[in-house]
């Protein structure tokens, strides 16, 4: 992969970044170049901006090109498979998912074939040339648990503004090194690309607002059960906000949470989804258990809850019991 540097000359001037990279290579479509700038592949005088960003005369354009153009989706013939056994709920308009770990939201390097947008395309509003049909928001592919798609285009334009306008209540649980001080409170910090590690994002200044809050629900003596809720949704905001303040999330290698001999997988989790629905107006709220292999939490020993219940009290379980339920034995904090 190659780096090529464009100046924005005055007739590039007001065009929107994706077009303009689109129309100086021809033989890449205007799709494929939303794809790199949406990974990163592309900055504006050293800054990550969106396809949409309007460039202006002066301004330096990096992008980084692919050896070629990668394969485009392609509708399934005959009649649709039995839905996935991860589809929690679905109607005319969306559809909610308990995403694996392990599985990818959309066609990315090495998995072209093998994604949630696959394995969902004949439920959704699928269009040539569109490499993210319903998708309005997303997991990383180690990180399981609830998302929703949209199944018509009303419906996705709706649940997008309504992510935008922060009316979407996503909520996490994970299991991060070491304690937090103070158990509950508020990560505000900008997140933006990592200047040496492209792979990764980072704290840095001037990057985009992010604001993580957290609360521990139970701990032990090198590790706490915390619940995130997001008010954005950046790109790896709970991990990077979390190894930003020293408390990784375990089984994430990438931000400094490896944990050998302990599990396979990232201990970070979509447990709770609500938002009214984009058709009918209706509050709609989903709560999907952890994975099955999160009940090798017991290793660590007996908990110490701090909080006793996990997403919002009188509606969701109370922390004793959903640690009883993966196995964990559990005490009252001291008061």
């Amino acid at each position: 992969m190659a780096r090529h540097p464009i100046k924005v000359e005055e007739e590039g001037a007001g065009e929107r970044l994706d077009r303009f990279l689109a129309q100086r290579w021809a033989d890449r479509s205007r799709s494929y170049w939303q794809r790199q700038i949406e990974r990163g592949q592309v900055r504006v005088n050293g800054r990550a901006e969106k396809a949409g960003y309007i460039l202006k005369a002066g301004q330096v354009v990096e992008a980084d090109l692919e050896d070629a153009e990668e394969p485009t989706l392609v509708a399934p013939q005959g009649e649709p498979r039995a839905l996935p056994p991860w589809v929690c709920y679905m109607d005319a308009a969306i559809v909610v998912i308990d995403k694996p770990r392990h599985l990818v939201v959309h066609p990315s390097a090495g998995h072209w074939h093998d994604s949630v947008v696959h394995q969902l395309l004949p439920w959704l509003p699928y269009e040539a040339g569109e490499w993210r049909p319903g998708v309005v928001h997303r997991l990383d592919k180690d990180t399981s648990g609830l998302m929703v798609l949209a199944r018509s285009r009303v419906a996705r334009e709706r649940l997008s503004a309504a992510i935008q306008a922060r009316a979407v209540t996503r909520q996490y649980v994970a299991v991060v090194r070491g304690n937090f001080h103070p158990p509950d409170g508020l990560i505000e910090a900008p997140l933006g690309r990592d200047p040496v590690h492209r792979l990764k994002m980072a704290v840095v200044y001037g990057g985009r607002e992010a604001r993580t809050h957290y609360r521990t629900l139970a701990r032990w003596a090198g590790a706490s059960l915390v619940e995130c809720t997001l008010d954005t949704g950046r790109t790896h905001q709970i991990r990077v906000h979390a190894a930003s303040l020293g408390h990784p999330v375990i089984g994430d290698p990438l931000y400094g949470g490896r944990l050998e001999g302990f599990m396979e997988g990232q201990l970070l989790h979509a447990g709770r989804l609500a938002f009214h629905h984009p058709i009918t107006g209706e509050p709609m709220a989903f709560v999907a258990p952890p994975p099955e292999d999160w009940r090798g939490l017991s290793a660590l020993g007996r908990a110490e809850v701090l909080a006793s219940w996990v997403y919002q009290p009188g509606v969701d379980p109370g922390t004793t019991q959903w640690l009883s339920e993966l196995g964990i034995d559990a005490c009252e904090r001291n008061s």
